[in-house]
């Protein structure tokens, strides 16, 4: 295939909450047709439209797809494995794609934007918990309340019985309770033995028996733990969690492993606020990992942290350039194996890879503003960075 291919524009679609739809959860909002939504098709229709033709038809032509950057900025600075290049390699969603007829095997849904959680780089579409937050302070940067969003599941029933990978998002996965119906569904009319699923996870919560009970039948079970930092940094970043209780999750979840197929990653969003806690959380994620979990980690373990593109006013190239000579000395060749380091090399190769401190002034609006709003302290978790941009 070409050096553009990927597997996702063949047999995955994204839902997103209230219906709108993209080739992937990646895939650049802007670039989708405002008609691409649940709204107005079947999901069925919207898989074989005329935009995803044509996506498909640039990537068999070798062409980069303008909705696909955040996968070439991650090819182009060095990490191990973008996303497109992950699902490339993963044959048992690949094995039987016919590049002529087109089949979603793989469903990535937010069914709803039910969500306890008003993580810093989020808002009110993505999370419920948003709009409680006092938006006035944040009216500049147009944070409007979206209120509660959801899909009709008539839309995407016709495909649940031929899934082999679900990925449920939010909102908080664990906190809508349509997944349940889903996954009885796919229990009772596909094939749920042979399927495996994913939850991105804010982990402050924890499986209730009945799921427990549905994921022991599943192939496996991905858990991508949103691990945001320790301490008072994940506090921040994901506000108002508690560390002790997402602490406590994280080992559970290590734990299930030694009972059932339940697979932990580290899957963190690295941005301006929490890149200096970045080898705190390695070190800890590490350690637990090698207490807990049913493998020791190594080359081969789920370990993923990923850079925050959205705001971009959060992304690391906004940094001024002291900070990121600093931050580069901090977290180069810093890790104990190859694949950890190529992690934190990376974040430093993105940083590092265009100047976007014109944005400065925005992220100083947005900080002083949570900060007044939550009653919280950037500062306070990470002076070094403040310091240069205060």
């Amino acid at each position: 295939m070409t050096k553009t291919w990927c597997s996702l524009a063949w047999n995955h679609h994204f839902i997103g909450p209230g219906g709108n739809c993209k080739p992937c959860c990646r895939f650049k909002g802007q670039c989708v047709p405002k008609t691409n939504n649940l709204k107005y098709d079947s999901l069925d229709s919207l898989f074989n439209n005329n935009f995803m033709s044509e996506i498909r038809q640039k990537m068999l032509n070798g062409e980069r797809v303008d909705g696909c950057t955040r996968c070439y900025e991650e090819e182009d600075t060095g990490k191990q494995k973008s996303l497109r290049q992950n699902y490339n390699n993963q044959e048992v969603l690949t094995h039987d794609i016919n590049i002529l007829k087109p089949k979603i095997r793989f469903l990535e849904v937010a069914f709803s934007n039910a969500c306890d959680l008003m993580c810093v780089m989020c808002n009110p579409y993505f999370s419920t918990a948003w709009n409680k937050e006092n938006l006035e302070n944040l009216s500049s940067l147009n944070y409007k309340d979206f209120g509660y969003l959801t899909i009709d599941i008539d839309k995407i029933r016709s495909i649940i019985p031929g899934l082999r990978h679900l990925k449920f998002t939010g909102g908080e996965p664990l906190l809508i309770n349509e997944y349940q119906t889903i996954l009885e569904e796919l229990a009772s009319k596909g094939d749920i033995n042979s399927t495996f699923l994913n939850y991105s996870l804010n982990l402050m919560h924890f499986p209730k028996d009945q799921l427990l009970d549905i994921w022991k039948r599943a192939k496996y079970v991905e858990v991508a733990a949103s691990f945001d930092g320790v301490g008072k940094v994940i506090e921040y970043v994901r506000y108002p969690s508690k560390w002790k209780i997402v602490e406590e999750n994280l080992i559970k979840y290590m734990q299930l492993s030694n009972d059932i197929d339940v697979r932990v990653g580290m899957r963190s969003s690295i941005m301006i606020y929490n890149i200096l806690n970045l080898p705190t959380m390695v070190d800890w994620w590490i350690k637990n990992i090698n207490k807990y979990y049913n493998k020791q980690f190594g080359e081969n373990s789920w370990f993923n942290p990923t850079h925050v593109t959205q705001p971009e006013f959060m992304s690391l190239p906004v940094l001024p350039k002291k900070a990121k000579e600093f931050i580069t000395k901090e977290l180069w060749n810093k890790g104990i194996n190859n694949k950890v380091n190529q992690n934190l090399n990376h974040m430093c190769n993105y940083m590092n890879s265009v100047d976007k401190s014109r944005l400065l002034d925005k992220f100083k609006l947005f900080t002083k503003s949570i900060d007044s709003t939550r009653g919280l302290s950037f500062k306070d978790i990470c002076p070094e960075i403040y310091n240069e941009i205060f």
